[in-house]
């Protein structure tokens, strides 16, 4: 039985963990939290921090695995690389590991690569940086190590830099602040598999959020693919994406793009980059529905050293809208079997169970779960999306309260 060690134990890599068992193999996990949620399905762990590279270098050599890998996470990739070179197993360059954790350091290589990336962008260590640099309004403020939009301010104007600075560096793990030029536009993502020398764009997604009111219930937000652009709009797209994937020296897995298509010059501007895959289940769920692939099985088969054909399928109409709503405490969710297989409806996934909170929506992580539909147009998929949402608040019920 093949062994393979998953760095991380966390919600994004139990996927696949399970997913490692469902194929034959055996999965270990290593994190520093000893609850876990990995722990649960993996064949044997250890409770190691994640960034202690010599202990899971340590228990990798004791398991005598065939692979090491993580999943939807950036930090874990440097001691995934790390332990892939000692062992000669297959993974991204260390370079490109190391990189790979810092926002600021990839749009960093990009930009001295000659790709679409906005000039006017720079990395701060403390708030007291900012007196040290000249601020070009409109601007960005995030954090260097964040993800799901959290800590991200558009700054219009100076009255709204103190603000924006404290909510950035308040949810910098490492406390790195990078700011960067305002582009405008349209924001798509772009889901990019690479196998070797072979760079596959599986999907250009469109990104729709729509706020008709102060409260949760007017928030429409969610993606869509094929994205709707026009073929050459697309290709240039997908050229930018390939680029960034060459200037970044990755040689395996997923990268995700978050890319705006400019209103000025009509270039795709990158506005972010993870070198891993894209959440809100662009990769999970739309990527196999619409393409026809499995980007968690070629990901494994990949990291094990087998061959895969990673060659796009189908291309199917997809979208998906996030369940938020009003925020309160969940006192019941009724079964949905009713809903999904109709009008389009292809799944929800559940992100909260009863006695959970619906938060204000302040970012991605304040939602319930997602609606997947499908359509003959990636319009009529995206209007069976936003349906089903409406309709769904009649299935998860919940009591009112200030959260």
């Amino acid at each position: 039985m093949r062994r393979i060690l998953v760095i991380g134990g966390g919600t994004y890599q139990v996927p696949l963990i399970k997913r490692i068992k469902e194929l034959g193999y055996e999965a270990y996990c290593v994190d520093y939290n000893e609850n876990a949620e990995g722990f649960l399905y993996a064949d044997g762990f250890r409770c190691v921090d994640i960034m202690a590279r010599e202990k899971c270098l340590e228990y990798a050599k004791e398991l005598c695995i065939d692979a090491v890998m993580t999943y939807g996470a950036t930090i874990t990739l440097p001691t995934v690389a790390y332990i892939a070179k000692a062992l000669s197993l297959k993974s991204l360059p260390m370079e490109t590991a190391e990189i790979s954790k810092s926002k600021y350091k990839i749009k960093k290589a990009l930009f001295e690569a000659g790709l679409n990336v906005k000039g006017d962008f720079f990395e701060m260590h403390k708030r007291d940086d900012a007196k040290e640099y000249s601020f070009i309004y409109p601007c960005v403020i995030k954090p260097s190590d964040g993800s799901g939009s959290k800590g991200v301010s558009l700054v219009n104007d100076s009255s709204e830099l103190e603000y924006a600075l404290n909510y950035a560096f308040e949810s910098a793990r490492f406390g790195e602040v990078y700011v960067e030029g305002y582009v405008r536009g349209e924001e798509y993502s772009v889901e990019v598999f690479v196998n070797g020398n072979d760079v596959y764009v599986y999907a250009i997604v469109k990104t729709t959020f729509v706020r008709n009111s102060s409260d949760n219930d007017g928030i429409s937000y969610g993606h869509r693919t094929p994205s709707g652009l026009p073929e050459k709009q697309e290709l240039i797209i997908s050229e930018e994406a390939i680029k960034a994937v060459r200037a970044l020296g990755v040689n395996i897995g997923s990268v995700n793009f978050d890319i705006i298509l400019s209103n000025d010059d009509g270039k795709p501007y990158i506005i972010d980059c993870g070198i891993r895959v894209g959440q809100n289940l662009i990769a999970s769920h739309m990527v196999p529905l619409s393409r026809g692939v499995s980007v968690i099985d070629n990901t494994i088969k990949l990291a094990l050293g087998e061959s895969v054909d990673a060659t796009p399928k189908t291309k199917k109409c997809i979208a998906t809208r996030l369940l938020i709503y009003n925020p309160g405490v969940i006192a019941e969710i009724k079964p949905m079997g009713d809903v999904i297989g109709k009008n389009g409806v292809v799944d929800v996934v559940m992100r909260k169970k009863v006695g959970d909170k619906q938060r204000v929506y302040i970012d991605k992580s304040d939602n319930c779960g997602w609606v997947i539909a499908e359509g003959d147009t990636p319009d009529e998929a995206e209007q069976n999306a936003e349906n089903a949402k409406n309709i769904l608040r009649q299935y998860i019920i919940i009591n009112p309260i200030e959260v």
